[in-house]
């Protein structure tokens, strides 16, 4: 496998590619997915419905860029 170092921006647009990917495969298969908006929890069914459940038990943090160093064998 080949190292590629990625960039904040390429991460944060392959984080957003997978989270859609997975809203239209929970669609498809008629699931329920939960997401976090305006600091309520929402249920969103197939039909595209949508349940406020409550307040989040952890929110959003914001996420500060730094480094990470993984060593071989960890």
């Amino acid at each position: 496998m080949k190292k590629k170092d990625l960039t904040l921006e390429e991460l944060n647009k392959l984080q957003k590619r997978a989270s859609e990917n997975a809203i239209k495969l929970n669609q498809a298969m008629g699931l329920n997915y939960l997401v976090v908006r305006n600091n309520n929890l929402i249920r969103i069914d197939a039909t595209g419905q949508e349940t406020v459940i409550g307040k989040p038990e952890f929110g959003t943090r914001k996420v500060k860029k730094r480094k990470i160093v993984l060593k071989p064998g960890a």
